[in-house]
């Protein structure tokens, strides 16, 4: 009994001391955190193998992320993946939670790479930005592309007239012609004068692999418009996760959209598909923003041996309402005209010239009422008064690519895209600018459509010939390219890359009817080959102006990279010829007698060597120009060197001379432009970075001199008869400026971002422009002066603070925090003519400077919780746009065009568009 005792005594000791040491021994594990994501994309990776010794590991779940207990102790951590190189990190392990994230590049180089030529950190010296998928899902909350890349430092991005697709952006205060966006490595900047319309890129949130902004003349081989900067889209394909979503999404204002997209991944059998679908429509927060449209998205991929086949169809036909220009700020609201600046008087001249006055941020001045009337045989029977739009932007465009992406060997990549873009659409308007109806603000359209149709005294339009109609500009295109590109791998030390950029382009811009506006025809003016006064225009005939713009284009690009040890370097080198040809079907034609062309329209003969040549003669031509080259061409180079493992320096410079855009070569009337110089931009930066598994920190200063900057509007002139199309060389600025980045994560779930950029961006220039005739003789000048003045349309001084928590797993709250300064109104330098704009300068001679906009600030509030019921993915996000509703001014333009009642530079002469008020949009989102 005694032994039997001591027995269980004993075993009792034995297993208690043995549960101490075990429970001690589990109390004693560390923590090691981390997300392993793809390094030139930045998703997530799901199922990586996470190994610490022989049989003892992890892997990563559906966000990439894993979670190892260690006891302390030194380990080297081995993560593997196919088709990516294997990395370890020896690690110490204490008592303190650790956060250690991977990044892990190809085994081989990818589409994405040769192509798109994608930034990389610690590598590529330059200073850029990527808009991972997820926070696109979170953030963007139905709103254009470019207004999320406010997230970015130098980015300034806004809604303009509040149209559906009418963003627009800047960056380091270059717009968007000087910004070049390129998707799947396409460029999509228009072929004439360089501006991107994001409307026709609605959907692209549904099928977006990647969204990288880089700054500056970024990392691009091509000879592109980048000097504010370059934007490159890559979307999804075979190497996607295998998956179906669908998505529905609920706004203020009537806002819904559909979406549902689906991709096979890799399949066993080498082919991969990617679709996706989506369909919008909504009233918009501006009033008569109307908006419609269409999203599809088709890429079949086939891998065959060493080859990646890929056909891509994708396109967003659409249509939607705009305010069309600006307006003074006191049509909006009078109390904040006159809080910043505006005067009483000036206010007043405005009532008194028949100007809406205070009437609100949704007020759009572009539609009227209309009650379409028709009449009977005994009355004329007016039914209710509808709302009639009278600025419509409506376009499709869609682009179809085939891409053979070919890995020769383990040194030689190759790749070829041929694409085609087939443009068409435009916007309507009216044919003139109605007058204001006293009680509503909005035009009198009525009173146009009871003239046309003759239904009012005196009767006096018995045929019904209608004097206002509404309109349609019409700008189709027809664009072909090929893009062909190597990387060669020559040594670990070594590589080399290039290859050629052929594009050619047809732009047709005609002005057509859209509306008679109850009348029975429409008697036009702009053509001069038909007898204009009894020509009878119907529905669908064109008027006013019809030609074509025809663009070649060439391009031939190379590049040297060298990698040893911590030095990254390149050099890149890109020429380029650009070809212009205008031809014009309203315009007169011309005839050739022997060397001599003469001119002729259908009311005008000439009278060459006593005979009469007219209309009829024989061997008439379209009236078109010769075709203009000019060369262009590219030299950048950069130096990254990473410090220690967790820190870098970079510098890049470069020179660009750069091709006019089209409007600057050929004038209305086919006539080639005087003095046509290539626009030259020099560029310097310098960047330094910090990256630890807790926090990362950028900082980078620019210096752009920009020569040769072209005027938005061409100058024409008439001197003794004659009139002058010209070109104002020497208008120069100075882009400047300093930008920082930074994020911490201060615990596991609670993240703050935080970016600041101060720009200093100047005219430098005041020079006289000398005209010349076509013998070389100097016939007139036009002086100005711009010197010292900041450059408008975009802030100078940008601020943004967010806050990420992720309160429980799947449930984040997401805050942020907009600040813009330093912003100037929008002018155009030519108007500091000394000579003829005296108002234009101060009492010492000096020219004015533009309004300053006043500074404002935003709140955003994003939230959301993901969860899964059987295997099917359930997300739930909601977004609040402005969440203060705070009242703010985001463009605006000096003495504008469209509004002539002031000339100065200040509050007075200052067209607007204000920022939108607070909306929210709420959506689900199920992944099967």
């Amino acid at each position: 009994m005694i032994i039997i005792k001591t027995m269980i005594t004993k075993n009792t000791l034995f297993f208690l001391f043995m549960f101490m040491l075990a429970f001690a021994t589990f109390a004693q594990t560390t923590s090691i955190k981390g997300i392993v994501n793809e390094e030139e994309t930045g998703e997530p990776l799901i199922g990586v193998n996470i190994v610490y010794g022989a049989g003892q590991g992890t892997i990563t779940d559906i966000d990439g992320a894993y979670e190892l207990k260690l006891v302390p102790g030194e380990y080297t951590i081995e993560v593997s993946y196919v088709g990516f190189e294997r990395q370890s990190r020896k690690i110490t392990v204490g008592t303190n939670p650790l956060i250690i994230n991977f990044s892990l590049s190809t085994i081989t180089l990818s589409e994405v790479e040769v192509v798109g030529d994608l930034a990389k950190s610690r590598e590529t010296p330059i200073a850029f930005a990527n808009i991972t998928p997820v926070k696109m899902e979170e953030q963007l909350a139905s709103q254009d592309i470019p207004l999320l890349l406010n997230s970015t430092p130098g980015v300034y991005a806004t809604k303009s007239g509040g149209g559906d697709g009418d963003a627009r952006i800047n960056i380091r205060g270059f717009n968007q012609r000087n910004v070049a966006v390129m998707l799947d490595g396409i460029p999509v900047n228009d072929m004439e004068n360089g501006w991107v319309y994001w409307s026709n890129w609605f959907g692209l949130d549904a099928v977006m692999r990647y969204t990288q902004v880089q700054r500056g003349l970024g990392a691009s081989k091509l000879a592109i418009p980048s000097v504010g900067g370059t934007i490159n889209i890559a979307t999804k394909g075979i190497e996607a996760k295998k998956g179906i979503s669908i998505k529905q999404e609920v706004g203020e204002n009537g806002f819904l959209r559909t979406s549902l997209g689906m991709t096979t991944g890799r399949m066993a059998n080498g082919w991969g598909v990617t679709f996706a679908g989506s369909y919008k429509n909504g009233n918009g927060w501006v009033d008569q923003t109307y908006t419609k449209g269409y999203f599809y998205f088709l890429r079949v991929d086939k891998e065959m041996g060493n080859h990646i086949l890929s056909l891509t169809a994708m396109g967003a036909p659409q249509e939607h309402g705009q305010r069309s220009h600006k307006k003074y700020i006191a049509t909006y609201d009078t109390s904040y005209a006159m809080a910043n600046g505006a005067s009483r008087e000036e206010i007043q001249k405005l009532i008194t010239n028949g100007e809406p006055i205070n009437m609100g941020l949704h007020y759009n001045p572009n539609w009227g009422w209309i009650s379409r009337a028709n009449i009977t045989e005994t009355d004329t029977v007016y039914p209710q008064k509808q709302a009639q739009s009278t600025s419509n932007n409506f376009y499709y465009k869609p682009i179809f690519s085939l891409r053979d992406f070919w890995t020769v060997n383990e040194k030689l990549y190759v790749s070829n895209i041929l694409y085609l873009s087939l443009g068409n659409g435009g916007g309507n308007s009216f044919s003139t600018t109605p007058s204001y109806e006293t009680e509503t603000g909005q035009q009198n359209l009525q009173v146009s459509y009871n003239a046309n149709l003759n239904i009012k005294p005196p009767y006096f339009n018995k045929t019904k010939k209608s004097g206002d109609i509404l309109q349609n500009a019409m700008n189709n295109h027809f664009w072909i390219g090929l893009l062909s590109t190597f990387d060669y791998t020559h040594n670990d030390l070594i590589s080399f890359s290039g290859g050629i950029d052929l594009r050619t382009y047809r732009g047709s811009h005609y002005r057509e009817i859209g509306d008679l506006f109850g009348g029975n025809y429409y008697i036009d003016d702009g053509n001069s080959n038909e007898r204009n006064d009894t020509t009878k225009k119907f529905a669908g005939d064109k008027i006013g102006y019809n030609n074509d713009a025809l663009v070649n284009w060439g391009g031939i690009f190379g590049q040297v990279k060298i990698s040893e040890g911590s030095l990254t370097a390149f050099i890149n080198v890109t020429t380029s010829l650009s070809g212009y040809k205008r031809i014009d079907y309203f315009l007169s034609k011309l005839l050739d007698i022997g060397d001599t062309t003469l001119t002729i329209s259908y009311l005008n003969s000439v009278v060459y060597e006593n005979k009469i040549y007219d209309h009829n003669s024989p061997g008439l031509r379209t009236n078109e120009t010769e075709w203009k080259y000019i060369p262009g061409w590219t030299i950048k180079g950069g130096v990254n060197y990473n410090l220690n493992e967790t820190m870098n320096v970079f510098t890049n410079l470069g020179f660009i001379s750069k091709a006019q855009r089209f409007n600057n070569v050929f004038d209305q009337q086919n006539t080639l432009f005087r003095e046509i110089k290539n626009e030259h931009v020099r560029a310097a930066e310098i960047g330094y970075s910090w990256v630890k598994p807790k926090f990362t920190l950028n900082i980078n200063g620019y210096y752009t001199s920009w020569i040769n900057k072209p005027a938005d509007r061409a100058l024409s002139m008439d001197i003794d008869g004659v009139r002058y199309s010209v070109n104002i060389n020497n208008m120069n600025a100075l882009h400047k400026g300093v930008e920082f980045e930074f994020a911490y994560n201060i615990t596991k779930n609670l993240s703050i971002e935080s970016l600041l950029s101060l720009g200093d961006w100047k005219w430098t220039s005041a020079d006289t422009a000398r005209i010349y005739n076509d013998n070389g003789q100097q016939v007139g000048t036009r002086p100005f002066n711009a010197k010292g003045l900041y450059v408008g349309d975009a802030a100078q001084f940008q601020n943004q603070e967010s806050l990420r928590w992720e309160i429980i797993p799947g449930l984040y709250a997401t805050g942020v925090f907009t600040y813009f300064g330093k912003h100037y109104a929008e002018f155009n330098p030519l108007d500091y003519d000394p000579k003829n704009n005296a108002w234009a300068f101060d009492e010492n001679g000096n020219p004015k400077q533009s309004w300053k906009i006043p500074n404002y600030f935003m709140v955003d509030l994003h939230a959301g919780y993901s969860w899964k019921v059987n295997k099917i993915g359930f997300q739930l996000r909601a977004s609040v746009i402005n969440l203060l509703n705070s009242k703010f001014i985001t463009d605006a333009q000096n003495n504008d065009p469209y509004l002539v009642h002031s000339s100065s530079f200040d509050a007075n002469s200052a067209g607007v568009y204000f920022g939108t008020g607070r909306t929210a949009t709420i959506s689900l989102r199920l992944n099967l």
